[in-house]
């Protein structure tokens, strides 16, 4: 086999992203794809960082830890050589004679393993049978055919303070990503009125996003239980249809206020909402003369005469205009000036009608 060419590490300096601090390259781990390295060949995370974030007190690694950090560094993650790394760490801390750094013995086992180069975290995921890619089987089967995996890459997607609370430290940048793309979608429709209902959506979130990852992985058994406790936890939170009840519409859609907050929510529905042509009856001083006539007929007074109205709306429009002006233009071309002698044409009773209702 073919000996493989030690990337030679290029002399300089770069700032670790975990601890902000500025260290030599040789501080670093190589990149082993050269798109996750801001400069030098080299990964964005320091050893010591990726060591102290993966080393557990005791001393041992935790792989779980360890995973999220090949997630960082976009370096392969390979469990059999995990456990050769480990294996290999105890030999030499029991006979006193070896390599004890079990992160260095890991990369130094998967850069050892030419199917490996240049494989991203990602696509090692995609590792079946041996090591050897899904991608490389579709390409030897039919070299003129090689999948690609896609992945939406956000460089401006920032974890702050308020994801760290919600969904708990210990994500990569990918699943906090992810879980509050899918938060933000589900709450829209999902009443949080308390704490709990939060807690409650965020452990859907939570699970459903790792049953996802896992099915891209193409790991059957682990999507399986994420589904399992997704589906657990979507019953709880009462997130599925069959689990409403009706203590639970109470105060919900039932309501006015709900109704219209969902008609607000929905997309391109107030372009379509209907429209009302202006009529006579909307004018607003025949309503005021309406709501008059009314009150004294209560009182057993006569029934005043629209114009009345009408003069009386006109004062107090312009003292109204001569006090505070009109800067939005409230009073321009109102419709109600206009429309007056329809008005008047249609509450004007012919001449030959009896007020007892019968005609001459």
């Amino acid at each position: 086999m073919a000996q493989k060419t030690r990337n030679k590490i290029a002399s300089g300096k770069k700032t670790c992203s975990n601890c902000n601090k500025e260290k030599a390259y040789n501080q670093f781990y190589t990149a082993t794809n050269p798109q996750a390295s801001s400069g030098g060949g080299v990964v964005n995370i320091c050893k010591i960082c990726v060591k102290k974030e993966s080393i557990d007190s005791d001393g041992s690694l935790n792989v779980e830890k360890f995973k999220k950090m090949l997630s960082l560094m976009d370096k392969p993650y390979v469990e059999k050589c995990i456990n050769s790394a480990i294996a290999e760490s105890k030999t030499a801390f029991e006979e006193g004679k070896g390599r004890k750094d079990v992160i260095g013995n890991y990369f130094r086992i998967v850069g050892s393993l030419p199917q490996y180069q240049n494989v991203s975290f990602l696509q090692s995921l995609q590792m079946q049978d041996g090591g050897i890619l899904a991608s490389v089987t579709s390409a030897l089967n039919n070299p003129k055919e090689k999948e690609e995996i896609y992945v939406r890459q956000v460089d401006d997607f920032t974890v702050t303070e308020d994801l760290l609370n919600l969904f708990g430290e210990g994500y990569t940048k990918t699943e906090y990503r992810l879980m509050n793309s899918k938060y933000d979608k589900l709450k829209i429709n999902y009443t949080i009125q308390t704490n709990l209902h939060q807690e409650a959506l965020a452990t859907y979130v939570r699970f459903k996003v790792k049953e996802e990852l896992a099915t891209a992985a193409g790991n059957v058994s682990d999507a399986e239980k994420w589904n399992k406790a997704a589906q657990e936890a979507a019953d709880k939170a009462k997130l599925t249809p069959k689990q409403l009840t009706q203590a639970d519409l109470q105060g919900g859609i039932n309501s006015f206020s709900e109704i219209f907050r969902a008609v607000e929510q929905a997309v391109d529905v107030v372009p379509i909402l209907p429209r009302f042509k202006y009529r006579p009856n909307d004018a607003i001083d025949f309503i005021i003369w309406c709501y008059i006539n009314y009150a004294r007929d209560l009182q057993g007074l006569p029934q005043c005469k629209y114009e009345d109205v009408y003069k009386f709306y006109d004062k107090k429009k312009q003292e109204y205009i001569s006090q505070y002006g009109d800067p939005y233009g409230i009073f321009d071309d109102d419709p109600s000036e206009d429309l007056r002698l329809n008005i008047k044409k249609f509450i004007t009773l012919p001449s030959d009608y009896d007020e007892d209702g019968d005609e001459e």
